[in-house]
């Protein structure tokens, strides 16, 4: 008669195995969560559709084309200058140089937010640092960035990109 030899003892050890490895994992997922933002409360950007004109030595024009309505207090707008000999300089515009089109008023005595339909105009030098060999500004025909940042989130809301008019 046959006789079989009945061994448990390998039944433990992987039990032992497989519970480790399921721990880890929720370990490791309970940390990606906390890492990836998901149990923490992010503010969110706002966003829009952003119009830009920018016309050599005169003006660049913003229009606010839809989406949210933005604070004027809670904005930066940049300039970046991605080709040329002022290549990858970048210049905050200072808001109270512009002024509401189609009226003129200025922005720092308008307390409305920027909403869609509205228009903002800046004088080109104003919209541009200066070094001592003068303003630092693409040529016409030149592609320039503008960039609106949510100073609340540190998020940029927008970045368009266009050619410089004659």
């Amino acid at each position: 008669m046959l006789k079989f030899n009945q061994k448990d003892n390998a039944v433990s050890p992987v039990i032992g195995v497989l519970l480790m490895l399921v721990v880890t994992i929720i370990i490791a997922a309970v940390v990606s969560g906390f890492a990836g933002g998901l149990a923490g409360g992010t503010e969110k950007a706002p966003q829009i559709a952003l119009g830009v004109e920018a016309k050599y030595g005169e003006s660049i024009t913003l229009t606010h084309e839809g989406g949210d309505p933005l604070s004027w207090a809670n904005i930066e707008i940049k300039t970046l200058i991605p080709t040329g000999s002022n290549k990858d300089m970048s210049y905050s515009i200072v808001k109270t140089s512009g002024t509401y089109l189609p009226t003129g008023d200025p922005i720092s005595d308008y307390t409305e937010a920027f909403k869609p339909g509205d228009s903002a105009r800046f004088d080109w030098d104003d919209c541009f640092a200066t070094s001592s060999y003068g303003l630092m500004a693409p040529s016409a025909g030149d592609p320039l960035n503008v960039q609106i940042f949510d100073t609340n989130s540190g998020k940029t809301i927008v970045t368009k990109q266009v050619s410089v008019l004659p």
